[in-house]
């Protein structure tokens, strides 16, 4: 098709420019390398002692050279190399190594020409550890260990490698290390050898292709948990190893989640219909780590918080591993089996891990509701792809200051959003064929969207139609807004659609764009329900109802909420589908309150209409839905109420929208209640003890808080607030209790290595909104070892949510910038956010840009962080322009 081979040439002519920079030597490949040299083999050698600042090692690495050349480009960032050659044949060549771009790209240069065929690199070097990327140290308990986050950029700061995703090729990884401790890897261990002077050398077989990011190992005292054997399932007749790997004496709590984790696998498995595709499975609970989990093959890595749950742990919790645990297990075909060619395509990892994991966990748990779940992302990610400086899904990666951008909203959830939509338009069984139709087709190697979208499209009734509509929601931005009227003057009803671009108030994005939107319609035909697809495009269109046997009472546009786009009705059909909102789906309930706040962003709804609809929402089943629109008046009780009077005369109308539901919840867990009440009471709770200050429900958790912190006499009871509404105890405790009670919060942060009471006591200590508080909670972010590098943000996170404490927060951010950028490292441009908190003019976004601008420049993923949270302060200073002085009265309007 046009845009498959457009995207081909696109390509070609990438390639051959890079092939000719090369040639002439003129440019350094900060996108993809040149192809000239390609890896077969990557034997690893390292010297690994976690007690030591860095790490030895040599990589030798077996290759194809196409061309003869006298300059080949590989990565490593930050690394001392100690000597480098290539042989070719019989002839050796010594090589000039060095780093020739901050992004880390390496230039290994020969005084003659390295003839084309095949060749091995050998390269020995020193690096250190890293900072939660790379190879790293953590020190959680007093012992040293070192484990790994090689994705986007690590690798290159552990080895010398080829570190793009094209490159993948197998793997032979050996560890020396101290004899006691424990070495783990991708593949199985196959021996181990006493070395003298206490060592010992561990060898691993050989991995299936994989690229760099996906290379994973760990070395300390791990303790190692032997989980149930994975059996065999379908046409693997070999069961799977299973084990856990955690910090020492940690082991015991990884029961729960070693015990579940072969039904999500088994269930993959039977979905795909294609085995399990690696030797063994090891989950490894890491004591800080980064990200929430990552996908090495063989050896995933997730924070331990993920690990350690039980049956008594709080409904989050819970539903916390079994999500991340799909998602990552659900990577092990989509990313680890086939794997993007290239970091504009991470969507195809990511996007479909999201759709993926949420199909399975609700699969196995449907109690959890996911798919309720998967809509409340899709939403979340319309906000950001409502600004003029989003993304596309498949975006252009200029270089690595991009690839730390993509790993977002837009990439998770709006992916996974418009794969559910096309298996909605579709159906799940015939996408189900085209998603292992393109697994079999790219197994052990590389695709691209255009090898999904063909894939999936093909199984369609109008594959071309299909495959240009799935492009229009992937090469550009911004979220459809479809215009629906009902004509009922001819012989069949129909629905006359038009769509633009959404943009909120203040937005420079144009609003003239459209997409290939796959709409199923749902509509009220007397006594019956009926459905209907189409697939909708240019400005304007006429959908035809052809089963409908008279005029329909309501028509809601996006059934089921499978699509990702926004809607507005004509004034007739909006009356129609508010008073029929009972009749609706649960998700389309959902759908139609997003419909009503994405209205009032974009300047159609007054505030007062707004609030007007809460109630309609508050009463509804679902706790989403149920809470659609509690953030809006937050944002109206700051910026558009000038006094504290004020101020506590809207929080009282509040309160009474939601406190019908909280009375029927209660404040105390109920035996056998659904996962969905005590979620949402927690989620009310904390609306109306922390945002709300509402004096009943502050006083029992403080009560509770107080028992958890022991400042009544007694000991510390860590159980005496339910679990899912610990936090807000303990927060509650900290703002009534003082110094008092920030020192009982902190010595118990001290004595304890429980990662969620951990950051639930941080997250209290941050939050007391008391100056000489505050900055004893910052402090603690600098006190050598007492910080893991993920609690730093829920250290000072709470400081954010009052504007007195903002600014001594944002004096922190300035003062210690360097050492907060190397401690927060690869995720330094969240700093942006520290210092941006609250701001709504357009002076401070001037003045934002002005200062972390330049700061951010060379900081992965900061030049975007920087352009959308300006925008995002200049759209807040426009919202409140257009409202300053309309009421906010509660009266149905």
């Amino acid at each position: 098709m046009h845009l498959l081979r457009r995207r081909a040439l696109a390509l070609a002519v990438s390639l051959a420019a890079c092939a000719a920079a090369h040639a002439a030597g003129s440019a350094v490949p900060t996108g993809p390398l040149p192809r000239t040299v390609v890896p077969s083999l990557v034997q690893l050698e390292l010297r690994i002692d976690p007690k030591q600042a860095g790490m030895s090692g040599t990589t030798r690495i077996q290759a194809d050279i196409a061309e003869s050349t006298d300059t080949v480009w590989m990565h490593g960032r930050g690394l001392t190399i100690r000597s480098a050659r290539a042989r070719v044949g019989k002839k050796t060549f010594p090589l000039r190594v060095s780093q020739v771009d901050p992004s880390g790209v390496l230039q290994l240069v020969s005084s003659s020409p390295l003839p084309a065929g095949k060749a091995t690199f050998d390269i020995a070097f020193d690096a250190p550890y890293g900072e939660l990327q790379g190879a790293y140290k953590v020190k959680p308990d007093g012992r040293d260990y070192v484990m790994t986050q090689m994705e986007p950029l690590g690798a290159r700061t552990a080895f010398p490698s080829f570190d793009e995703p094209s490159f993948k090729q197998p793997w032979e990884v050996t560890l020396i290390v101290p004899k006691d401790d424990v070495a783990v890897a991708n593949g199985p261990e196959t021996k181990t050898e006493a070395l003298p002077g206490g060592w010992k050398k561990v060898t691993f077989k050989r991995t299936q292709a994989l690229p760099s990011y996906l290379v994973a190992f760990a070395v300390g005292p791990w303790d190692v948990v032997q989980g149930p054997d994975i059996a065999p399932n379908g046409d693997r007749t070999a069961p799977i190893h299973l084990r856990g790997i955690a910090a020492k004496g940690q082991g015991g709590r990884m029961a729960y989640s070693l015990a579940h984790t072969p039904e999500i696998l088994r269930a993959l498995e039977s979905y795909f219909g294609i085995a399990y595709p690696f030797d063994k499975l090891d989950n490894l609970a890491a004591p800080d780590f980064w990200a929430g989990a990552m996908e090495n093959a063989g050896l995933i890595v997730y924070r331990d918080s993920l690990m350690f749950p039980d049956q008594t742990s709080s409904v989050g919790r819970r539903q916390s591993f079994w999500g991340t645990s799909s998602h990552e297990l659900a990577h092990q075909w989509f990313g680890d089996l086939v794997t993007t060619r290239w970091w504009d395509d991470i969507w195809l990892n990511e996007g479909f891990a999201t759709w993926m994991g949420n199909k399975i966990h609700g699969q196995l748990q449907p109690q959890a509701h996911t798919d309720r779940g998967l809509l409340e992302g899709a939403i979340g990610a319309m906000g950001a792809d409502s600004l003029a400086s989003t993304r596309r899904v498949h975006e252009p990666i200029r270089d690595y200051r991009d690839i730390e951008s993509a790993f977002d909203g837009i990439t998770y959830q709006k992916g996974g959003a418009t794969l559910a939509m096309f298996e909605r338009y579709i159906g799940e069984e015939k996408f189900r064929q085209g998603i292992r139709k393109y697994l079999k087709a790219h197994a052990r190697g590389n695709a691209t969207s255009a090898d999904l979208i063909n894939a999936l499209a093909g199984q369609s009734d109008d594959p071309a139609a299909v495959s240009r509509a799935f492009f229009s929601f992937i090469d550009q931005p911004g979220v459809p807004y479809v215009s629906v009227n009902l004509d009922c003057t001819g012989k069949v009803p129909a629905l006359d659609i038009s769509q633009q671009r959404y943009v909120p108030i203040g937005s420079t994005a144009s609003a003239d764009q459209t997409w290939g939107v796959p709409m199923t319609i749902r509509y009220a035909d007397g006594n019956s329900v009926r459905e209907q697809k189409a697939l909708v495009t240019g400005k304007q269109s006429r959908v035809e109802l052809v089963q409908a046997g008279s005029c329909p009472k309501w028509v809601m546009p996006n059934g089921y909420g499978a699509g990702y786009y926004r809607f507005a009705l004509s004034p007739t059909l909006q009356a129609a589908l508010n008073d029929s909102f009972d009749s609706l789906d649960q998700r389309e309930q959902r759908v139609a309150a997003d419909s009503v706040t994405a209205a009032y962003g974009a300047g159609t709804l007054t505030p007062s209409q707004l609030l007007a609809a809460l109630p309609r929402f508050a009463n509804a089943d679902v706790r989403q839905t149920a809470t659609a629109g509690m953030t809006a008046t937050g944002w109206m009780g700051e910026h558009l109420l000038a006094d504290d009077k004020a101020r506590e005369a809207f929080h009282a109308k509040v309160a009474a929208i939601y406190r019908p539901r909280l009375d029927r919840l209660g404040l105390s867990p109920k035996v056998g209640e659904a996962e969905d009440d005590a979620l949402l009471r927690s989620t009310l709770v904390e609306f109306f003890a922390i945002d709300l200050k509402d004096a009943t429900v502050r006083a029992e958790m403080n009560r509770l808080g107080r028992q958890v912190l022991g400042l009544d006499g007694a000991a510390p009871q860590l159980d005496a607030a339910a679990r899912d509404l610990r936090d807000t105890a303990l927060a509650v405790a900290l703002q009534e209790g003082g110094a008092t009670a920030f020192d009982a919060a902190e010595k118990q942060f001290r004595a304890s290595q429980d990662a969620v009471l951990r950051t639930e006591l941080l997250s209290a200590m941050s939050v007391t909104h008391v100056p000489a508080l505050d900055a004893r909670a910052r402090a603690l972010v600098f006190e050598k070892g007492l910080l893991r590098r993920n609690e730093i943000f829920p250290a000072v996170g709470g400081q954010l949510s009052d504007a007195a404490t903002r600014p001594a927060l944002r004096d922190w951010v300035d003062a210690h910038f360097g050492e907060l950028e190397a401690r927060l490292a690869p995720a330094g441009a969240a700093m942006v956010n520290l210092y941006s908190a609250g701001m709504c003019s357009d002076a401070e976004a001037d003045a934002l840009q002005a200062k972390f601008g330049p700061r951010m420049e060379k900081v992965e993923g900061g030049p975007r962080e920087v352009e959308q949270t300006v925008e995002a302060i200049r759209l807040c200073a426009a919202q409140k322009q257009a409202r300053t002085g309309l009421p906010l009265d509660f009266a149905k309007r």
